[in-house]
């Protein structure tokens, strides 16, 4: 792999993860002569690394007789950090009275709002009083259906400041992925907008609320609008009302108190509803943010994400560091290719966020031969699926030489990162730099042993992100099941990675059958339900046929009536498309006379994917219709 980037010692010297570490050298008469003896010491001696943390960022911890930093119990699951002291993720949020920016919103309809942070603290104590006013306490749950706005950020800080658990899907959602995620976590308020813009047409997407308020058991409704200089709202109202001004002190909480459930993506039946703590998230992303990717208060982070990713929460967390989050909801290729550049110089953001596949779509458009268009970014932020050698290179070459080129991974399981970016070491392309530090990752093979070939991403030992519990998962048998099912007592992420000799990472994709079009983990299981409706479809199977650069979607349909006379190929994208969300609709769709099944009666999408992509295939003994198989070699996937 090619060296992309050298930081040289003056930039070395500068970086947030030099000072932290020139603090824990001093704090325990240590030398850490490279960035692997400090990652290895820090998963040596959790205890020492986790309180320096809470420490070095000025975390406020109310601690109990019985408190305990870390507490080792017999599984990994079931282990915790920092029992007995309460805290409050918004704590570090609500210190910052400044008149800095804390958010700078643009909409695709080019509306612009600047917050500050008075301003936003104002906000959300007006918007917490009236939470509480309604009757909603600790433990109850706030949902948002929502596009990236900052009505959002605001919603979720104000319930997490009264111990509310917050939960959001994006405005793209169809309204049954909603009800099938929202359902779950029976909330007491739902924040609903009127509408959305993307690609340069606006949406009402409000216009099933009937539907959602009596599938979600009629909570409390709370409206906004889309930001525009006309925009009033219910929410807008109560943020600017005197009766709501009054100070609401911060709700000091159990570290593992929920702060807000994340979704999987649905591969078996109903998304998971992956719960986090307020103590966990804080920690680790003052950590990713401020040491990994060297974030500073000076920043302007413009992250392109919807708050239906875990890169909204992770984005949001730019405010305990008190920088600027640079918030733009709409497509960001409208109304041409060149926006994304043409924001990021506008915005003067200093920090560029965004999936493998923008990046890959900004390099197929670029015409142009000027070099260094986006000189004044420090840093630009790839996640979603693997960043490809070539563009690590077009990134380089053509948006800025001279900065740091962060590729991270981890996801919605943890809210945060395994492998990320190191600003002290230098970048190869194609290559995520490291191990994050306190996560003790490695490569296994199928037999549970360390491999120096590709295998799968393992973490040893516990880490503060993990998540406190899935919702409504008695005796935690799905969040068993989820991460400790192949290596006993040992974190199985689903990726199958490959160390490299510079030390860093090459991920090569998912080891189960969840899709990945465009960045985004999609689970079949959403597509199956969805089509249940369709009574002519027998039997159905989906997964993922890889190219280059991407991952697409493949519908593989039997039918119950093979000579049916409609168009079902559309009708199929269309309602997909509105159902679910875009991102949903399979590229290829093919019509088969069998859909292989084991013996157990699961269909085997891993097997097709293997076959559709010329991978080997080896036993079929576990199928109940091995014959079905023939078939499926015999397509040509291009056709």
């Amino acid at each position: 792999m090619d060296k992309l980037f050298e930081p040289t010692n003056k930039f070395i010297k500068s970086t947030n993860l030099y000072k932290f570490q020139i603090y824990l050298e001093k704090k325990f008469l240590k030398k850490f002569s490279s960035y692997n003896k400090l990652w290895r010491w820090s998963n040596d001696n959790p205890k020492n690394f986790w309180e320096s943390i809470v420490e070095y960022f000025n975390i406020h911890l109310e601690k109990k007789r019985s408190f305990k930093a870390y507490n080792k119990k017999n599984y990994f699951w079931n282990s915790t950090f920092f029992n007995n002291c309460n805290l409050n993720y918004y704590d570090l949020i609500y210190k910052n009275n400044s008149p800095d920016t804390a958010i700078e919103f643009i909409g695709e309809n080019k509306y612009k709002e600047v917050i500050t942070y008075g301003d936003l603290n104002k906000r959300v104590n007006a918007l917490s009083n009236f939470f509480q006013n309604l009757g909603i306490k600790k433990g109850d749950v706030v949902v948002g259906y929502l596009p990236n706005i900052p009505d959002t950020i605001i919603s979720f800080l104000s319930a997490a400041k009264i111990g509310a658990v917050w939960s959001s899907c994006s405005a793209d959602f169809g309204t049954q992925a909603v009800i099938d995620r929202f359902s779950q976590l029976k909330p007491k308020l739902l924040i609903i907008a009127d509408h959305y813009f993307y690609n340069g047409k606006k949406f009402h997407y409000s216009k099933n609320l009937r539907l959602l308020k009596q599938k979600l058991n009629n909570p409390r409704i709370l409206k906004t609008s889309y930001p525009s200089n006309k925009s009033t709202s219910q929410l807008k109202k109560i943020i600017f009302q005197k009766k709501y001004n009054r100070i609401n002190q911060n709700v000091l909480l159990d570290f593992n108190h929920p702060l807000y459930v994340l979704f999987s993506s649905g591969t078996t039946g109903l998304p998971k509803c992956i719960t986090h703590g307020h103590g966990g998230s804080l920690l680790q992303h003052l950590k990713e943010l401020a040491l990994h990717t060297n974030v500073k208060s000076k920043d302007k982070m413009l992250f392109l994400t919807t708050c239906g990713w875990m890169m909204w929460n992770w984005t949001v967390s730019n405010l305990l560091l008190g920088s600027t989050i640079v918030l733009y909801d709409g497509s960001p290729f409208y109304p041409n290719t060149n926006r994304v550049i043409s924001m990021t110089k506008d915005t003067k953001s200093t920090m560029l966020g965004a999936g493998a596949k923008i990046y890959e779509t900004i390099q197929n458009k670029y015409k142009s031969n000027k070099k260094n268009v986006l000189k004044k970014i420090s840093c630009f932020i790839s996640t979603g699926s693997p960043l490809s050698p070539d563009t690590f290179k077009f990134i380089n070459k053509n948006l800025n030489s001279q900065s740091f080129i962060h590729s991270v991974s981890g996801g919605t399981d943890i809210v945060s990162c395994f492998m990320l970016g190191i600003p002290t070491l230098p970048v190869y392309s194609g290559e995520i730099q490291g191990p994050g530090l306190g996560m003790n990752i490695d490569v296994y093979n199928e037999k549970g042993k360390p491999t120096k070939k590709t295998g799968e991403l393992v973490c040893k030992t516990p880490f503060p992100s993990k998540p406190i519990y899935f919702w409504n998962d008695k005796f935690n048998r799905k969040y068993k099941s989820a991460y400790f099912e192949k290596f006993p007592n040992i974190w199985a992420h689903g990726d199958y990675v490959k160390k490299t000799n510079n030390g860093g990472y090459v991920i090569f994709g998912r080891s189960d059958a969840t899709l990945n079009p465009g960045g985004v983990r999609i689970g079949t299981g959403e597509i199956y339900n969805s089509l249940q409706k369709f009574h002519w479809i027998e039997d159905c199977l989906a997964t993922g046929y890889m190219t280059e650069n991407d991952e697409k979607i493949v519908l593989f349909l039997k039918l119950s009536n093979p000579k049916i006379n409609i168009d079902f190929r559309s009708v199929l994208k269309k309602h997909l498309k509105a159902s679910l969300s875009p991102r949903h609709v399979p590229w290829k769709v093919f019509v088969v006379k069998d859909i292989p099944r084991t013996k157990s009666g699961k269909n085997s999408e891993i097997l097709v994917k293997k076959i559709i992509n010329n991978d080997k295939v080896q036993n079929l003994g576990s199928l109940a219709n091995p014959e079905s198989v023939s078939e499926y070699r015999m397509i040509n996937i291009n056709e």
